[in-house]
């Protein structure tokens, strides 16, 4: 398969493995910590939505380590695809905060159909410091301390050995959603973009599915279920977690020989034992006075949203008597 795809804006026809897979028209873009996992399992449960079976490839962000670099692997992620489905597609965290990821979407699929998802900053930098512990990406567990070592970071200075995207340390660049949403909506047409506001999406998930569903032109399946899914959570032992997020080579080697061998997609031994290791927690609240400065480090990039969505956010920026769990 040519390579070489993405180097011209208007790539020549696809041929192999690529021309005899569907290619996915849908794209949950982001943000992390936004509710996307939960809206990916809800709509591949759908009877005619097909979803990757690996979420977070993140193919087209090709400014972050991807997980799948090759076009045969990523479309190899669909072959399970029919022309039943009326919508395919993928979710991949990171697409939002590219700087090239939306228009290598585009090139590769020009009507795309683009869900993003965002929040409150000051709460998405929150469970984001949560998630990078548990994912050990982070080691500081003072929020406030890291957030004050980023400059440091963006020299390469107190990284984490165990840190495989130092860019999402990167806090205050992970939640500026203002800049992301309007840098994406100057590559694509607004009306193939759905815009989901945290907030609804956790009051009524149901509401926001069925509008999703209809953006997508897909009939309602009546569904009524709505789990709570990738809820906050720590680790009850660190090795456990090294070995589930970061197995050493003695484990991964054979690991990886087995599947190739036996031509399965997942043996499914690191989820299972993330289950196992991890318990659900409420995140203790910020301090007044640190959510006071992160609601005025994001101020302006609040209003730039606001204007974009065409809605009041006013609420985002305001100290409450406690913090969101």
């Amino acid at each position: 398969m040519d390579q070489n795809f993405f180097s011209s804006p208007r790539p020549g026809p696809v041929t192999g493995v690529a021309a005899r897979v569907r290619k996915p028209d849908l794209f949950i873009v982001g943000a992390p910590k936004c509710g996307t996992s939960a809206l990916h399992q809800y709509l591949g449960d759908h009877p005619r939505i097909y979803m990757s079976r690996k979420k977070e490839p993140w193919f087209f962000a090709n400014d972050f380590p991807r997980f799948v670099t090759t076009l045969e692997e990523y479309v190899a992620l669909f072959d399970g695809a029919t022309d039943h489905d009326l919508a395919v597609g993928e979710s991949s965290s990171t697409y939002l905060m590219s700087h090239t990821a939306a228009r290598r979407i585009r090139d590769f699929s020009p009507d795309a159909r683009i869900v993003v998802m965002v929040r409150n900053p000051v709460d998405l930098v929150h469970s984001l410091h949560s998630q990078a512990l548990l994912g050990l990406n982070e080691e500081e567990t003072d929020i406030e301390q890291a957030w004050r070592l980023q400059d440091a970071r963006r020299r390469g200075e107190h990284i984490p050995r165990s840190c495989r995207s130092p860019r999402f340390l990167q806090y205050a660049e992970v939640a500026r959603l203002g800049e992301q949403v309007e840098r994406l909506l100057g590559v694509f047409d607004p009306r193939r973009v759905k815009i989901i506001v945290f907030d609804d999406f956790v009051n009524d998930a149901r509401q926001v599915y069925e509008d999703v569903l209809e953006f997508l032109d897909v009939p309602s399946d009546d569904r009524r279920d709505f789990p709570r899914i990738n809820p906050g959570r720590v680790a009850r032992s660190r090795l456990l977690a090294r070995i589930a997020y970061r197995p050493p080579q003695f484990l991964l080697r054979p690991y990886l020989r087995l599947k190739k061998r036996r031509g399965w997609n997942d043996l499914g031994f690191t989820d299972w034992l993330k289950r196992v290791n991890e318990r659900e927690v409420d995140r203790p609240p910020l301090t007044a006075s640190f959510r006071g400065e992160l609601i005025e480090e994001f101020r302006p990039d609040v209003d730039l949203l606001a204007q974009l969505l065409g809605r009041d956010l006013s609420h985002w920026q305001t100290v409450p008597d406690h913090d969101q769990p």
